[in-house]
């Protein structure tokens, strides 16, 4: 139940979850094992902020073995781990902290080899000064010879290559009216593969305002996902409507975008279908922004990993003249960097946001406003990612 496995789906056949329930059930099974070793591989892509909580507090409190695990999740790592090992440039690099000390440290080594590297470049460029200079004299021969020597015997310090990231901007869009979206006493129920009926929220109200950056948060099954595609008419509320404002032109990245993507389309022919009216030059520029560029744009969206078709849909959003997003974990596949450029890009963006996502650093960083849905209600918070904290806390004491 940690990892957010209802009781009444103990007895479930496996098949018949999602992928990224699957996921949750290969994690609960490896953990009811308790090893001596536990390797983990982004084992926070598929958990809610719930169950992230509950699997920090696990390895940190419970588990007594030995964690080798990749991940995206800054705060997840600085609460569990207490090494980082960086691999770059065909090598692996060693840091004893955490991913706030990995930083720092990573960023300190990076000038003083950076010092290094242009106290060599001087001291290389006097002594090939000079080997130029007095090659020519007979009576300096000795000292050239030797100074030539010197420099052949030197160790060359190489600075490694700047790592590529995205580098975008979302276009200034068109400005929608000051109301963007009213909420109507939303009800919603799906149908369970045993037929039965699922309640997931009812009498939901609220109205999102131009610029706004709103949290949809709430427990695993809460309906979070379900209100977006209500929002954005992936799905009809089963009562209620939702009004949506005058100029309102919404992009929606949802859980599922990338399983939408033509398999058999390249790169260039999955973007340029978001913006049919472009020229190659355009086209090929925003690919490259994306870091598909070259014969990158040729690959087959069947041949991509997660994070390269996460860019993708991404692109298709910037291709459009949008004031309203959606995202339904916009940072699932993309590795901190990447999540980074996002960031940023979105604090900059001159509409409206409304997100689901269980990246705790992306939504203390973004975030002005929270609806949390619980137990098929809906409050709302005017205040940012800490505050909602804040004011739960005070509530449960």
């Amino acid at each position: 139940t940690g990892l957010g496995i209802s009781p009444l789906d103990f007895a479930t056949p496996v098949e018949a979850f999602s992928g990224g329930w699957k996921m949750r059930v290969a994690l609960a099974k490896i953990l009811a094992v308790n090893p001596d070793v536990l390797l983990l591989d982004e084992p926070t892509n598929h958990l809610d902020i719930e169950s992230i909580l509950w699997l920090e507090e696990w390895l940190r409190t419970d588990y007594k073995g030995a964690l080798l695990m990749t991940c995206h999740d800054r705060e997840f790592m600085n609460r569990v781990v207490t090494r980082i090992i960086e691999v770059a440039s065909g090598a692996t690099t060693t840091y004893s902290g955490n991913f706030d000390f990995y930083l720092q440290e990573r960023e300190v080594r990076r000038q003083q080899l950076l010092a290094s590297y242009r106290r060599q470049q001087e001291m290389l460029a006097k002594e090939e000064e000079f080997i130029a200079r007095f090659a020519a004299r007979a009576s300096h021969a000795s000292q050239v010879q030797s100074r030539i020597k010197k420099i052949d015997k030197i160790e060359r310090i190489v600075l490694p290559p700047e790592q590529k990231v995205m580098k975008f901007d979302f276009p200034v869009p068109p400005r929608s009216g000051d109301d963007v979206l009213h909420l109507k006493n939303l009800d919603k129920t799906w149908t369970g593969h045993d037929g039965r009926i699922i309640p997931v929220f009812s009498g939901l109200s609220g109205t999102v305002r131009r610029l706004e950056k709103i949290a949809v948060v709430g427990v695993n099954g809460a309906g979070k996902s379900t209100l977006l595609k209500v929002i954005t008419g992936a799905t009809e509320p089963t009562a209620g409507e939702v009004v949506i404002g005058s100029g309102v032109a919404t992009g929606y990245f949802s859980q599922h975008a990338m399983d939408l993507l033509s398999p058999g389309q390249t790169v260039f022919q999955a973007v340029q279908e978001a913006m049919p009216l472009e020229n190659i030059g355009v086209i090929r520029n925003l690919c490259g922004a994306f870091l598909f560029s070259g014969d990158d744009v040729d690959k087959r969206i069947a041949n991509l990993s997660g994070g390269e078709k996460s860019r993708i849909i991404l692109a298709r959003l910037l291709a459009q003249p949008l004031n309203f997003l959606v995202l339904d974990e916009p940072t699932n596949h993309l590795d901190i960097q990447s999540r980074e450029v996002l960031l940023t890009a979105l604090q900059k963006f001159e509409g409206t946001v409304i997100l689901v996502s269980h990246d705790r650093h992306f939504l203390r960083s973004l975030v002005t406003r929270v609806f949390e849905i619980d137990h098929g209600e809906m409050r709302i918070y005017d205040g940012d990612y800490d505050y909602y904290l804040r004011q739960t806390k005070e509530a449960a004491v």
